[in-house]
């Protein structure tokens, strides 16, 4: 302190150097706008990898497109009877069945959608973990009152009484509630179909590998052309062709191949699926799930996504899955919640549970 008091010299040669130092860490602290930005640098091959794939989805079968109705959506709202993630934790706690009348023409109202079913499944019976009620809705005054809910069983019945057996059921995951309802394939609907199927998008499954997969057919390829792409547009114009004098890379010297398989394919692919929250919010600009779940409300929507583009062209479809690709993630109740009332309610939750009992 006395040295500082006595030499103000040195106290301003520090306070300049202090200066000095804090422009240097500020210097340091914010690079370049470049730098900032952390722009990824665009990687050719991998573009192709990528336009690969989606060339193949552009090749599937698209059977959805000449499904004959009648049209059913149906959705199942469970309750935790177990501290898993899995189905068999989960039992049904609210039932709905949905009916379209107007068909692919209408738009989402109240007077073009029949709610043939909606009701509460009767849980005295049930040893209930957990109602999740921020999720479903449901709680334990009205699951386990009599005059407000019904047994499964009668559940069940109500179900097949509406439900014909030339239906076709539609719906996000439709196979859980068909599961759940106990519903039989040919005895008590025709067929059904899971509507995250339209949406899904088709990636390379492990991009860095594919990328440097594609870089090895343009050199194999030989090809002097100056765009760079050039060498990977032989891949893709031969995905789906019978022409083996294309890439014989990416057909494996094979005749009459069906481009959408991955066995056809220079790189293994995988889906990338998105949620029907994430569906409505992207494409019809609606929050159907900002509060509890409402199978009604879930049904109708999985109806409405379903009628507005099974019909659309492969190119159509494959500008909606880039958009809900490059949209920004729709957090699920399930990432915003891993464990609700010590249920896990995703497989990464079991390590969060794990570990929080250290922190207790």
């Amino acid at each position: 302190m006395t040295a500082d008091a006595s030499s103000p010299r040195n106290d301003d040669t520090r306070g300049n150097n202090n200066n000095t130092n804090n422009n240097n860490n500020n210097n340091n602290s914010r690079p370049s706008t470049a730098q900032t930005k952390n722009v990824r640098e665009f990687d050719e091959f991998k573009a192709g990898a990528i336009h690969i794939a989606k060339r193949a989805q552009d090749l599937e079968p698209r059977l959805y497109d000449t499904l004959a109705g009648p049209f059913y959506s149906m959705d199942v709202e469970c309750v935790a009877i177990g501290y898993g993630h899995s189905d068999k934790q989960r039992y049904p706690g609210r039932v709905s069945l949905v009916k379209d009348d107007l068909g692919e023409a209408g738009e989402l109202d109240e007077d073009d959608y029949q709610t043939l079913v909606d009701e509460i499944v009767n849980l005295n019976d049930i040893t209930v973990i957990s109602y999740m009620t921020e999720l479903t809705g449901l709680t334990a005054d009205v699951c386990l009152d009599e005059t407000a809910s019904k047994p499964l069983d009668d559940i069940r019945q109500l179900v097949h009484k509406h439900l014909p057996s030339n239906a076709i059921l539609v719906g996000h995951s439709i196979d859980h509630d068909i599961h759940w309802l106990g519903l039989i394939k040919g005895v008590h609907f025709r067929d059904s179909f899971d509507t995250s199927v339209i949406f899904r998008q088709r990636l390379p499954k492990n991009l860095g590998s594919a990328g440097n997969t594609v870089e090895r057919i343009r050199a194999a390829e030989n090809n002097t052309n100056t765009n760079p792409l050039d060498a990977i547009g032989s891949v893709l114009t031969s995905v789906g062709s019978s022409d083996t004098t294309h890439s014989i890379h990416s057909l494996k010297n094979k005749t009459d191949v069906d481009g959408s398989l991955d066995e056809n394919l220079p790189f293994e692919t995988r889906y990338r699926t998105f949620s029907l929250r994430h569906c409505c919010i992207n494409l019809l600009g609606v929050d159907i799930q900002e509060t509890a779940h409402n199978p009604v409300i879930d049904a109708r929507y999985s109806l409405l996504l379903f009628y507005s583009h099974r019909h659309s062209p492969p190119e159509m479809l494959r500008a909606v899955r880039d958009g809900l690709h490059r949209a920004p993630p729709t957090h699920s109740f399930s990432t915003e919640n891993p464990v609700v009332h010590g249920v896990c309610m995703s497989v990464h939750a079991y390590t969060l549970k794990r570990n929080a009992r250290f922190i207790w």
